[in-house]
């Protein structure tokens, strides 16, 4: 499966004159998934485009990028090996542009989370206290100097922010379940609840 990059995320998004980052995008996207969407039926885009193009469709070279960065987010959130990457800036950007992407894509993510647990299933204590964190983690300070200090710090904040989210979708997300002649994946949801 191809990877989105935050360089082509970012140019797309340019391109297509949306106000939003590329770290905002994968937020609201993971926060989507993280919350509980359907992961099969692409009502995912219609959240999206609420809440970042004003219900608008996007443009098809960017609606094409979206679908592929849910399908990455997904796929990683699914496989449960925890290597669920967040698309922020690289370590080529500075260091505060890089804890700015961290912040908003954390700020983006909880959004996300809410709208895509729309039934408002229960969370548990550690879920409760993981989104408290990353309310405070969304307003960083992102006046930071650029130094060896600095950067491990806001390396071990994304390491958490990322295990929080892991949290989340194992709590609220929706899980693949192996289907019985093994043709790959199915989609269940984590409530009991009869459709």
């Amino acid at each position: 499966m191809t990877q989105v990059t935050w360089q082509q995320l970012t140019s797309s998004l340019k391109m297509a004159e949306l106000g939003a980052t590329a770290s905002e995008s994968h937020g609201i996207v993971c926060g989507l998934i993280c919350g509980g969407i359907n992961l099969a039926d692409n009502s995912w885009y219609g959240a999206f485009n609420d809440l970042m193009n004003d219900g608008i469709a996007l443009p098809i070279d960017l609606k094409k990028m979206m679908q592929q960065a849910f399908d990455n987010a997904s796929a990683e959130f699914s496989a449960q090996d925890y290597q669920v990457r967040l698309l922020i800036a690289d370590d080529e950007q500075y260091l505060n542009e890089r804890a700015k992407s961290v912040a908003q894509w954390t700020e983006s993510f909880l959004t996300g989370l809410a709208i895509g647990n729309e039934s408002g299933k229960e969370l548990s204590k550690d879920v409760k206290e993981a989104l408290a964190d990353l309310n405070q983690i969304a307003k960083l300070d992102t006046e930071i100097e650029d130094n060896e200090e600095a950067e491990q710090s806001l390396e071990e904040i994304i390491e958490y922010v990322r295990v929080c989210a892991i949290l989340c979708f194992s709590e609220l997300g929706h899980k693949p379940a192996a289907s019985a002649d093994d043709k790959g994946p199915k989609i269940t949801t984590t409530d009991k609840k009869l459709h």
